[in-house]
């Protein structure tokens, strides 16, 4: 082989090599660029989920605020939804205490009623029973005080509330009728742990939080450019109030609540994000 040829194939060899690095070249540049749009996305809509989140807070803390300083009307109105009479004691009381000691005893000449001695007897100046109760039915040695054994209805907002099963009887009624709108005070007790137009009403104005209208892009907004408004749109409410078990017994004035919120936010291209949480809160009834 000559040495022009030699030449001529080194040369051939040479741009298949520079070729062969140039396509790998690209090949690790494409998914390095397409690697940085998946991560900036995701980085994205991880940020718009943690803002959606703490809009959700909001909600929390601004329900929590209200209930804290008007726990009475809270308690009442939780209550009422339920059709349950909130002045009636509904509480609930272990037969046993630390010790093992019988909390109540029989009382002679009424099947079922008993009285309470320990950690005292319940006496009024005549030295007669003060309180009267009974033993509810499936709750594993739990009793509840009696206002009348025979008409369990004053416990309720109406009458004819009352289970016929004595288990339920004393402690959960039978659902209001949706025309009682039993639920109305909690609504209106609600209504303003929001940052949204209701009705057509600005319930909280101070606390609304509009996106500016100069953020066109992510970067468009800054802290210190004199930006009027936000770089998004932050809204909340309180979406549902429901009652929760309680692990431990409960007592009078006092209830376990589920309050479930929803926190949205909204971008710059109008894609909303939202946020759904919900928080266990006990209240207590302070007023007399």
């Amino acid at each position: 082989m000559t040495s022009a040829h030699r030449n001529v194939s080194r040369s051939g060899m040479a741009i298949v090599v520079v070729l062969f690095f140039a396509f790998c070249l690209m090949i690790m540049v494409a998914s390095m660029f397409f690697q940085h749009r998946n991560v900036a996305g995701h980085n994205r809509l991880n940020l718009q989920n943690q803002q959606a989140f703490f809009a959700a807070r909001a909600a929390i803390q601004h329900i929590l605020l209200k209930a804290k300083l008007f726990p009475t009307e809270f308690y009442d109105a939780v209550e009422f939804s339920q059709g349950k009479n909130p002045l009636c004691d509904f509480s609930e009381i272990l037969g046993t205490d630390a010790q093992g000691r019988q909390v109540f005893k029989p009382m002679q000449g009424f099947p079922g009623v008993y009285v309470r001695v320990l950690p005292s007897e319940e006496r009024d100046a005549n030295e007669r029973p003060k309180f009267f109760y009974m033993q509810l039915e499936g709750k594993n040695d739990t009793y509840m005080r009696m206002g009348s054994f025979y008409n369990p209805d004053y416990r309720y907002l109406a009458p004819d509330m009352a289970r016929t099963e004595m288990a339920m009887r004393y402690t959960q009624p039978i659902a209001p009728d949706i025309s009682w709108k039993a639920g109305k005070y909690l609504d209106y007790y609600i209504r303003d742990c929001t940052n949204m137009i209701k009705d057509g009403k600005h319930l909280q104005p101070v606390l609304e939080t509009n996106i500016s209208p100069v953020v066109k892009t992510a970067k468009s907004w800054s802290l210190g450019g004199g930006s009027d408004g936000f770089p998004y749109t932050m809204c909340y409410r309180v979406t549902k109030v429901n009652i929760h078990a309680m692990k431990e017994l409960r007592r009078y004035n006092e209830e376990a609540i589920e309050i479930e919120v929803e926190g949205s936010i909204i971008d710059f291209k109008g894609s909303r994000y939202t946020q759904v949480q919900k928080k266990i809160q006990k209240i207590t009834r302070s007023g007399k």
